[in-house]
């Protein structure tokens, strides 16, 4: 994706942002964020526990003899880093991926290309174990009183693309069409430039094939890691929802937070989910006869929150040093 485009839907997303708050209004938005209190402390803490079972999943994508290079906090470390370059990349959402690669090789001696191969093994068991949070959330939505008809068809229609989607992605992994596809696009004049690109990829693809087809046991164990991180997820929901005088039940806690993710899934395109979040939140609120100034609310709730572990992580990153890699998949570098 070009710069161009990303800013138009960085644009697009900011616009968004606006009406949300526009149609709540900013004196109702900052009376309720007062409200929080030490709420947000707990908010943090549930969030820190959510983390560290992010990276217990990600730990199981690596082979085990690799993850016993490396504890449970180390991995973390890099994990919080990765995720704050990840936000700080001018209109990008991958800037932290290169970064975890290099510091797995500088500080654990994981190749870089097997350190990236683990991370895309991890967001795909990260997204079906997102998929299996949205199965309940679905149905619950579905016994709901309360929700359209029209809004409970709407969700569906994401789940079922979104779970198609990352179905094809999973097949398009475990095949090595990927390595397959780099051979070929190799022959097109603009790719030519890099004589190494297709071996790069190729191996790539190599190790992720693999993982998958020696390691079916712990890609499992990583998506019920991850499937445990979105449900502890829910805590963090009902801690905001309490403070702010909110009273939900266990199913309206899931049906809020799975039609929300479903919301910032679709929205991949702008940067950070600006707007789009804030936007998906209202809408979910009021689908369900919420009050829309809750919802948004709660989005700057999980904003300030996200600001505070980018800090974190960006703490971290002054303690440890690594060069840049222009290209994380040559090992010769």
């Amino acid at each position: 994706m070009t710069k161009a485009i990303k800013l138009i839907f960085l644009l697009i997303g900011v616009a968004l942002f606006v009406w949300a708050v526009q149609t709540v209004g900013l004196d109702e938005l900052l009376q309720l964020l007062s409200k929080l209190g030490i709420g947000f402390i707990y908010i943090l803490f549930i969030y820190a526990v959510v983390t560290f079972l992010d990276c217990i999943s990600w730990k199981y994508n690596f082979t085990q003899s690799c993850a016993q290079r490396f504890n449970l906090f180390q991995i973390w470390r890099i994990r919080q880093i990765g995720e704050a370059y990840n936000v700080i990349t001018p209109l990008g959402t991958l800037g932290g991926e290169p970064a975890k690669a290099q510091l797995l090789k500088d500080y654990h001696d994981i190749p870089r290309r097997q350190g990236l191969a683990s991370q895309i093994v991890s967001r795909t068991t990260f997204l079906a174990a997102l998929i299996l949070f949205f199965i309940p959330g679905i149905f619950l939505t579905f016994e709901a009183k309360n929700i359209s008809s029209q809004f409970q068809n709407t969700a569906l229609a994401g789940m079922i693309i979104f779970s198609t989607a990352i179905f094809f992605f999973f097949l398009f992994q475990i095949t090595g069409t990927l390595g397959r596809l780099a051979r070929w696009a190799e022959k097109i004049s603009w790719i030519k430039q890099s004589s190494s690109f297709s071996e790069n990829v190729d191996a790539l693809s190599g190790h992720i094939s693999a993982f998958y087809r020696e390691n079916p046991k712990r890609v499992a164990i990583s998506i019920a890691f991850a499937f445990a991180g979105w449900v502890v997820g829910l805590a963090e929901l009902y801690v905001a929802m309490y403070f702010l005088g909110v009273d939900l039940s266990l199913a309206e806690l899931w049906i809020i937070e799975a039609l929300a993710q479903l919301i910032k899934v679709g929205s991949f395109l702008i940067p950070l989910s600006i707007g789009a979040q804030e936007g998906g939140f209202i809408i979910v609120f009021t689908a369900m006869g919420l009050p829309p100034g809750i919802g948004l609310t709660l989005s700057f709730v999980r904003r300030i929150r996200e600001l505070f572990w980018i800090g974190l992580g960006l703490l971290m990153a002054g303690q440890m040093e690594f060069k840049p890699v222009i290209d994380v998949l040559d090992e010769s570098e």
